[in-house]
């Protein structure tokens, strides 16, 4: 495994965030695993102590030895008895490291008071716990009894609990460290296979891969993202073929027939002058048809390098609406449709570009015309609200609704046959949406195969503009 793989580092990080829980978390635990002890071992005493010196009632009584000897065996401790003076009577179960001098001066009297001394005690390197409890009989306080517990013992305790805590924790490692390689495995294995397909597709074009993960979380949101990705890199690189093939169509076409008519007036090979006018219109209409197909690769090539400025200005919608009527009525009367204007009685007005708002207009009514082969079109302009509203409608072949989400993405053509067919380069919509989002307009699509289309464009007014940017 690579040192910089995401899979060792991922595996690290939650290893290190483990360990940092692990090792205080340990740590605390043999503190109060070692106070416990120490304090169970002091409450042990003081009640024995207790216990003790209440049985006591005579300190030159022999039984009183049996009884030290008794209760030093069963809890491992030493034990002296004191008189008044602090003088040791007898003893039991003595330490050699003990001294003599087991209580001060200053001890001695809080035991005279009737106080219980609780206290650590250091006698030749050795560590006790000190427990000296008076002896008080109807004179008052006549002696002691002290009680020592070695701190080894104590010690030998903890170190015991210290093993089991660091073997149990060298078993939870072990347990981490596990649970960290099939953590890092499980969350690191997608991230690989991504970044192979990532590179396969800048590296080999080849867009048809796809990341074979799914699952509710942000790696499946990536996961999907790149199959998003890939997926309209394939539509888009398709779509680019055929645009290069129909461009080439659509430019091969006209300019043969201009180099084919251009030869035949050249060599004087028409009847007579109507026919030679006939081939020089031919030949216009060609080569107007040429200018159009350049103008839109024109502006394709501006908007995407957001080169196009526009010249706003107020517009008489209702009046540009009646224009482009007129100027598509000759070709709608060709094919037998009819043209219907609907607009409202007052004058609609539109603070925008009017040579690119008509150039959105005119692509929209001329497509609706090629794709209708019977009944009408209609253009309806309204304002509903602060929005202008521009509706056209047709009766013609409809689009499938698959095809409606990537109707105005560059290149793409909805049916290849009858786009040929009707001719258009598939350029047209993608120049209408970007026209439209630059005048802050909104573009909607509604179709029904063999049922027709609406195209409906909302532009806010300039008032709904202003309130917008004030709002925000």
């Amino acid at each position: 495994m690579k040192l910089n793989s995401v899979i060792f580092k991922l595996g690290a990080t939650i290893l290190f965030l483990q360990l940092i829980i692990l090792i205080p978390l340990g740590y605390i635990i043999l503190q109060l695993i070692l106070n416990y002890s120490i304090n169970q071992t002091e409450t042990q005493l003081v009640q024995l102590s207790e216990k003790y010196a209440n049985q006591v009632t005579d300190l030159d009584d022999s039984e009183n030895l049996q009884l030290l000897e008794h209760l030093t065996e069963m809890t491992d401790t030493s034990a002296v008895i004191l008189d008044q003076e602090g003088t040791k009577l007898l003893q039991t179960n003595w330490q050699e490291d003990l001294t003599d001098k087991t209580l001060t001066s200053n001890e001695i009297m809080q035991l005279k008071r009737g106080e219980t001394i609780v206290k650590e005690f250091t006698s030749n390197g050795s560590t006790y716990l000190k427990v000296a409890q008076p002896i008080i009989n109807q004179n008052g306080t006549n002696g002691s009894v002290v009680l020592f517990s070695s701190f080894g013992l104590i010690s030998n305790s903890i170190h015991n609990i210290i093993f089991l805590v660091i073997l149990a924790s060298l078993g939870a490692v072990v347990l981490a460290i596990g649970f960290t390689f099939f953590i890092s495995k499980k969350l690191g294995a997608p991230l690989i296979e991504m970044e192979k397909v990532a590179k396969q597709i800048a590296e080999k074009k080849n867009f048809s891969l796809r990341v074979d993960y799914k699952a509710n979380d942000e790696i499946g949101s990536l996961a999907h993202a790149i199959n998003h990705l890939s997926e309209t890199l394939e539509r888009y690189q398709t779509n680019r073929n055929e645009f290069f093939s129909n461009i080439t169509h659509e430019l091969k076409t006209p300019l043969t027939y201009v180099k084919g008519y251009a030869n035949a007036v050249r060599h004087e090979m028409y009847q007579n002058k109507e026919e030679k006018d006939e081939f020089l219109e031919i030949i216009e209409n060609e080569t107007d048809h040429i200018s159009d197909l350049m103008d839109d690769l024109m502006d394709l090539s501006k908007i995407e390098e957001g080169k196009i400025d526009l010249n706003k200005e107020d517009i008489n919608i209702n009046k540009l609406a009646e224009e482009m009527l007129k100027r598509s009525q000759f070709r709608a009367s060709e094919k037998g449709l009819t043209m219907h204007l609907n607009q409202p009685e007052n004058t609609v007005y539109l603070f925008a570009d009017k040579s690119r708002l008509d150039q959105v207009l005119t692509n929209l009514v001329e497509n609706a015309v090629r794709y209708t082969e019977k009944g009408k079109i209609t253009l309806t302009v309204q304002e509903e609200r602060k929005d202008v509203i521009i509706r056209v409608e047709d009766t013609g072949i409809g689009i499938k609704q698959e095809d409606i989400p990537y109707l105005f993405e560059r290149f793409y053509r909805v049916d290849k046959s009858r786009s040929r067919a009707n001719g258009g380069t598939g350029l047209g919509l993608s120049i209408v949406k970007n026209l439209v989002e630059m005048h802050d307009g909104s573009i909607q699509v509604e179709s029904e195969i063999d049922k027709g289309t609406a195209i409906t464009l909302r532009f806010p007014t300039e008032e709904e503009k202003q309130y917008n940017a004030l709002s925000r």
